[in-house]
């Protein structure tokens, strides 16, 4: 396999992209502080405004739904993305840009944004020092943790059982099973993205 970087002559966002997204191999999504959510074929280099969003919407992460399991494609995915925004919500988006659905997630920034593997939950973390789950459609499922500082990180485990998330100097594993015990450990200050 060989890595091929393409270059675009001309930026067709006017402001700093904040989230990236891969649909397909040849597909990429870009959302700037410009408002804009840009459709891209890497094959052709185009490059193709979807949406315009609300003057208000500051994106800070973006994740598609999961189209595999264990390596396996699933049928019937729904082409669905999820972003977070500045202002603590977060919108549940068609693949066409349409917003299905906006939630009032977190006090501040929702600063990260994940689905769970199989798609069934979405895990956000906030400024606000929280980390939530949400049904697939939204709905607060549980405040899984209150950290002393913002959520920089999140990753799911590959079973769905633990949430991986980072704040300040600390990684802390949190069990989804309400007899496990969460498992925090200090290192440096997270300020980066991981996934396990």
């Amino acid at each position: 396999m060989r890595f091929k970087l393409t270059i675009s002559k001309e930026s067709k966002h006017t402001e700093p992209v904040n989230c990236v997204g891969w649909t397909t191999a040849d597909e990429v999504y870009s959302i700037g502080d410009d408002h804009v959510i840009n459709k891209s074929n890497l094959i052709n280099t185009e490059v193709k405004k979807l949406t315009d969003l609300s003057s208000d919407v500051f994106p800070t992460d973006m994740h598609w739904f999961p189209k595999s399991i264990g390596g396996s494609k699933k049928v019937g995915v729904p082409d669905i993305f999820v972003i977070g925004a500045a202002d603590g919500r977060f919108m549940i988006m068609s693949k066409n840009g349409k917003i299905e659905k906006s939630v009032e997630a977190h006090t501040g920034a929702c600063i990260c944004i994940r689905w769970s593997y199989d798609g069934t939950m979405i895990v956000t973390g906030g400024e606000d020092g929280q980390v939530k789950l949400w049904s697939k459609s939204g709905m607060l499922r549980s405040s899984l943790s209150q950290a002393n500082g913002p959520i920089y990180s999140t990753a799911w485990s590959s079973d769905n059982d633990s949430v991986l998330f980072c704040s300040g100097k600390t990684l802390t594993i949190k069990p989804l099973s309400s007899n496990s015990k969460q498992n925090t450990v200090s290192y440096f200050k997270c300020f980066f993205c991981f996934f396990f």
